[in-house]
C-alpha cells in the first residue's frame, strides 16, 4: 500500500497536484517514518514553510548525507529566515526497518525469467539459493556517482521535483519519466496505483441505496420461509388427523386412508413449490445485492460491477414496465375497467374517473422507481475514481539506509521483481557499508556478470573467496568466470 501510494503522490506532484500529492505522501510517511524520499518529495508538496522545513529536517534525520535536505533546508533559510530564529527540537531516535532475511521476505514474489530480446540465456546460480535471472544485460555504469549508458549523468533532483530522466530498472538505460516502456530492453516501467478520488460519497451512498431493496428482498424471502414453515405445520397435523399415529385399520380402510393421504401430500407439494422457489429466488436477488453492495463500499472492483449491473438490470426492467403502461394504455384501461367493476375489486373505484385516476397513480409509483435507480446509476459514475487503479510512472526510492542488510534484501525484492539495475545499485551500497560481507560481495559479482561487467564481476568473486576462502559456490562462480573469459 506504502509503495502504491508513494508512485501515486509522485505522479501527482508532477503533474502539478500538490494537494493529492500531500495527501498520498502523508499516508506514507505514515505507514514509514524512515521513509526519507517521502519526506523529500512532501517537502516539495507543502505550502507552509514550517511544515517544509520539518519534513526536511526529518529527512535529514534519516540520511544526515542527504544533500537533497541540506540544500532544501539552506534555501528555506534564505526565504524564511524568521522559521530558524527558533533552535530546533530534537527528532526521535529513527529506528532502522527490521529484517528477517532475503529468502522470507521474498517468498511471495514471483520471479521475473523474461530474457531480453537478442541476448544469450546463461545459467549464474545466486546467494540464498534463488536464481538471479537468466538475461544478460548490456553493460551499464552504477547509478550512484557514476554516468548512465550513453555518458548522461543522472542529476539529484531539487527538492520536491520528480526527474525528468530515470533509470529503467532492469537494464538501466536512460528513460524519459513520460515513457511507458524502456526502449532498451522494453521492460513496463508503469505500475497500478490507487486513483485518489475526491470523495468516497458517492460510491457509500450507492452501496446504501442499492442494499435498501435487497434487504427488501431478503424479507420477503424470511417471510415467504415463515409461511411455509406455518402450512407445513398445518400439513403435518391435516396428516395426523386423516391417518391417527398407532391407529390399526382394516384392510379396505387402510388403503382409502393412504389414498387420502397420498393426495392430500401431492396437493400441497403442488401448492408449496411455487413458493419456495420464488423465496429462494428473492433471497438470492438479495444476498447478492448486499453481498455487492459491501464490496463496494470496501472499494472492491467486482463490488463496482456488480452492484451496476445489479442495478442497471432493475432500471431496464422498471423503464420498459412503465414504457409498456404508457405505450398500451389505450388497450389496458377498458379491460381494467370491466375487471375493477365488475368483481368490484375496490370499493372507491366506481367510475372511469376512478380507474383514470388508479392509472395515474400507477405510472407515478413507476416512475418513481425507475428513478431511483437511475439516481443509483448516475452516483455509479461518480463512484468509479474511488474503485479504479491508475497508471503511473515506477519512480525508485534511494534513499540510503543505516543497515546493509536493508539494502541487500532490497535488492533482492527487486531482483525477483527483473529490476535488475536496482538490486545491482543496492548491492552497491551494502558492500559499500559492510565490505567484509562474502554474501554481499558474491550477490553483486553475480549481478555484474549478468550486466556484462566480467571484469567487476571477478573482482568480487576474488574479494568475497579472500574473506570466506572455503566457500564452494563462490569458488564455482569464479572458475566458471575465468573460464569464461579465456575462452
Amino acid at each position: 500500500m506504502s509503495t502504491e501510494a508513494f508512485q501515486a503522490g509522485v505522479a501527482a506532484l508532477k503533474s502539478g497536484n500538490k494537494a493529492l500529492a500531500r495527501e498520498h505522501l502523508m499516508k506514507v510517511v505514515e505507514q514509514d517514518e524512515t521513509n526519507e524520499q517521502a519526506w523529500l518529495y512532501l517537502a516539495g508538496a507543502l505550502e507552509d514553510p514550517d511544515e517544509i522545513r520539518i519534513s526536511l529536517e526529518n529527512a535529514l534525520h534519516i540520511n544526515p548525507q542527504s544533500n537533497r535536505a541540506k540544500q532544501g533546508l539552506e534555501w528555506l533559510r534564505k526565504q524564511h529566515p524568521a522559521i530558524f530564529v527558533e533552535p530546533s527540537p530534537a527528532l526521535p531516535e529513527a529506528t532502522p526497518p527490521a529484517y528477517t532475511g532475503a529468502t522470507l521476505a521474498l517468498a511471495d514474489l514471483p520471479l521475473a525469467d523474461k530474457p531480453l530480446p537478442g541476448q544469450p540465456i546463461t545459467q549464474t546460480p545466486f546467494p540464498t539459493t534463488q536464481p538471479l535471472g537468466q538475461a544478460p544485460l548490456p553493460a551499464t555504469q552504477p547509478l550512484g556517482n557514476g554516468p548512465l549508458p550513453a555518458t548522461q549523468q543522472l542529476a539529484p533532483p531539487a527538492l520536491g521535483e520528480v526527474p525528468d530522466v530515470l533509470p529503467c530498472p532492469r537494464c538501466g538505460a536512460p528513460t524519459r519519466y513520460v515513457d511507458q516502456r524502456c526502449r532498451q530492453c522494453s521492460m513496463n516501467l508503469t505500475i497500478k496505483a490507487d486513483r485518489q478520488a475526491p470523495s468516497r460519497a458517492p460510491a457509500i451512498i450507492a452501496a446504501i441505496l442499492s442494499m435498501l431493496p435487497a434487504l427488501l428482498w431478503t424479507f420477503l424471502a424470511i417471510l415467504i420461509f415463515v409461511d411455509t414453515f406455518q402450512n407445513y405445520n398445518d400439513f403435518q397435523k391435516s396428516l395426523r388427523v386423516i391417518a391417527p399415529p398407532g391407529l390399526t385399520l382394516p384392510e379396505a380402510q387402510k388403503k382409502l386412508q393412504d389414498e387420502k393421504v397420498a393426495r392430500l401430500e401431492e396437493d400441497f407439494s403442488e401448492s408449496i413449490t411455487p413458493v419456495l422457489n420464488l423465496g429462494v429466488v428473492f433471497l438470492l436477488i438479495g444476498v447478492f445485492g448486499i453481498v455487492m453492495g459491501i464490496a463496494l463500499i470496501r472499494r472492491k472492483k467486482y463490488g463496482y460491477w456488480g452492484t451496476l449491473i445489479y442495478n442497471l438490470i432493475y432500471a431496464l426492467s422498471w423503464l420498459s414496465l412503465l414504457f409498456s403502461v404508457f405505450r398500451f394504455e389505450s388497450y389496458i384501461t377498458p379491460i381494467a375497467e370491466s375487471f375493477l367493476i365488475s368483481f368490484k375489486v375496490s370499493p372507491s373505484i366506481q367510475s372511469p374517473a376512478d380507474i383514470q385516476a388508479f392509472f395515474t397513480l400507477i405510472k407515478q409509483v413507476l416512475f418513481t422507481i425507475a428513478s431511483y435507480y437511475l439516481i443509483i446509476l448516475v452516483l455509479m459514475i461518480f463512484a468509479w475514481k474511488s474503485v479504479s487503479r491508475q497508471v503511473v510512472r515506477f519512480v525508485p526510492q534511494f534513499e540510503e539506509l543505516a543497515d546493509p542488510t536493508g539494502h541487500f534484501n532490497r535488492g533482492v525484492v527487486y531482483q525477483k521483481r527483473g529490476m535488475w539495475y536496482l538490486s545491482m545499485l543496492e548491492w552497491e551500497r551494502a558492500v559499500k557499508l559492510n565490505p567484509r560481507d562474502s554474501t554481499y560481495r558474491h550477490a553483486l559479482g553475480l549481478i555484474y556478470e549478468q550486466m556484462k561487467r566480467p571484469a567487476d564481476a571477478l573482482q568480487q568473486f576474488e574479494q568475497a573467496l579472500s574473506e570466506d576462502p572455503n566457500n564452494l559456490r563462490i569458488g564455482q562462480d569464479r572458475d566458471r568466470l575465468v573460464q569464461t573469459l579465456r575462452a
